[in-house]
């Protein structure tokens, strides 16, 4: 009989856990709206990764989640153009562009973490300009003849990451200026 409740308080225990967990991760629609500007596939990608839907709470919140996003993308893909630069010295170029994305990426979302969004006008020009480091990647891999469909998908992640964080970012700008409500 004990065994048996102790089973039933440990099923409430976890079905409270569960019920919590979940409700903490739900995406907040009016954040991720203006972000997403209601395009299913950002509103797709981050829905589907808890932790960026955890952080849909403000604008800043969410902007500076998918800068560490991006940080840790650039990262991993680095990793994988160097292998490939390994077995093919045409991926040269864009090792190097992927090298110092990621130190840049952070240097931005230092910044903008320290400032609490962006500060300065230029603040999205940086930012953007450092991912344009993607597309040179990609030129110079069509220039050699090279299609690489998972390097392309990394840098279409990239993009969008790119794009839904400025929004987020430049939205909370707006509002702090009192541009909008």
């Amino acid at each position: 009989m004990a065994s048996l409740n102790k089973l039933s308080i440990l099923l409430l225990i976890s079905l409270i856990l569960c019920f919590f967990s979940s409700r903490s991760i739900n995406a907040n629609d009016d954040i991720l709206d203006i972000a997403c500007e209601k395009d299913k596939e950002c509103l797709d990608y981050i829905k589907a990764d808890k932790v960026l839907a955890a952080a849909t709470t403000t604008d800043l919140d969410l902007g500076l989640a998918l800068m560490k996003s991006i940080v840790a993308q650039t990262k991993t893909t680095h990793d994988y153009v160097l292998k490939k630069k390994i077995e093919n010295p045409v991926y040269t170029e864009c090792e190097k562009e992927w090298l110092h994305m990621g130190p840049n990426f952070q240097l931005i979302l230092d910044r903008t973490a320290k400032n609490k969004g962006y500060k300065d006008d230029t603040d999205d020009y940086d930012f953007h300009n450092v991912g344009d480091a993607s597309d040179r990647c990609e030129t110079s891999l069509k220039n050699a003849n090279i299609i690489d469909p998972e390097l392309n998908r990394k840098s279409h992640e990239l993009g969008l990451l790119m794009v839904v964080a400025n929004r987020s970012l430049t939205h909370l700008s707006q509002k702090k200026r009192g541009l909008i409500k």
